[in-house]
């Protein structure tokens, strides 16, 4: 009896994960090479995260993932809690989630614990309602980037725009209010923007405008602003993604207004193809790689699967639970894309 009672006890021990953590070895020594990885994406039809998704593939694949199973919400927060209970009932061994409505990040988090299912954030973190994260995540160092942004933007308009009428001279700073890793990418291009011009733009002529990440709704609420500013001559434009700043550059073509306007987008991976035009009004972006992205977030999922390492544990500091493992970017013009993207310029 006591010989049965010692192996029912092994057995219990053997068969408790960790969430999110280290400790689900003994999944990993049992399935060398047939784990199933599910990838939650917010919008797979944005061309950034089909980068990301096909190196995640990849990198997953050749650290012995069977499959990784894609899930696009289309940005419907519907859809994603669908696709969420989709992946728990199959059993999937490892959830990696770019979700579309941070509100539902604990219920995820809470889902997920519930059927013993790890979880690792990429892009956009999953938060608390006090911000704390709640599982580890691979995102971009954003608010670098911002400041990027408005670097070149201020060097850009002590250059060009600052002997001009201060009250023709407008700074539309789009914006996504709802995604935690959006916020203080206009937070840094408004500040270093200010820092550059040093007191000489107009501050009534700042305008932050809100959207949902696309290229429609963000042309939409940009021909809107537009519409709305008549005396506005001169536009100045920064986006937290390379869609936004697309919509706006087509919203500036249709008023007549992109000659005399500047955008800056964020991404590079619509940019390029702006760069490539006889003319447009989009003169820089900073540039960040979604294959890094990929590989990095596919790197901590499998690290974890195969050997119980702590996702993202090199990260963390102090007052967080779980590591933030950061990416940046580089600013890219016209004039040096090529060689900085590489193939990713193509």
């Amino acid at each position: 009896m006591k010989k049965l009672f010692v192996i029912a006890l092994l057995l219990t021990v053997l068969s408790v994960s960790v969430f999110a953590g280290g400790g689900r070895q003994a999944a990993g020594a049992s399935k060398t090479s047939d784990w199933v990885i599910a990838y939650l994406c917010k919008d797979l039809s944005q061309q950034w995260f089909i980068d990301e998704s096909q190196q995640i593939l990849k990198i997953a694949r050749e650290m012995g993932a069977r499959d990784v199973l894609m899930f696009d919400s289309g940005m419907n927060p519907a859809k994603y809690m669908s696709d969420l209970d989709n992946v728990i009932a199959q059993k999937v061994d490892m959830v990696i989630v770019c979700i579309p409505d941070q509100n539902l990040s604990q219920m995820t988090v809470d889902k997920l614990s519930a059927a013993g299912i790890p979880v690792i954030a990429i892009d956009d973190a999953l938060i608390d309602s006090a911000g704390n994260v709640l599982a580890p995540v691979v995102e971009l160092s954003a608010f670098d980037v911002g400041i990027q942004q408005g670097q070149w933007l201020g060097d850009y308009y002590n250059r060009n725009l600052a002997s001009h009428n201060a009250s023709e001279v407008g700074y539309m700073v789009m914006t996504m209010m709802e995604v935690s890793s959006c916020v203080p990418r206009h937070l840094g291009a408004m500040q270093a923007f200010k820092e550059k011009h040093g007191g000489k733009f107009n501050e009534s002529n700042l305008i932050m405008v809100n959207y949902d990440g696309t290229p429609s709704v963000g042309n939409q609420v940009a021909m809107a602003t537009i519409s709305a500013n008549p005396h506005i001559r001169y536009w100045m434009v920064t986006a937290p993604n390379d869609e936004g700043a697309v919509g706006a550059t087509r919203a500036l073509e249709a008023a007549g207004k992109d000659r005399d306007a500047v955008v800056v987008a964020c991404g590079g991976y619509h940019a390029k193809d702006e760069f490539k035009s006889a003319y447009s009004a989009m003169k820089s972006a900073v540039f960040f790689d979604a294959r890094v992205a990929g590989e990095s977030v596919a790197r901590e999922a499998m690290g974890y699967l195969r050997s119980g390492t702590e996702m993202c544990k090199d990260f963390m500091v102090a007052g967080q639970r779980f590591g933030r493992k950061p990416f940046g970017g580089v600013l890219v013009t016209p004039e040096n894309y090529v060689q900085i993207m590489g193939d990713a310029a193509n």
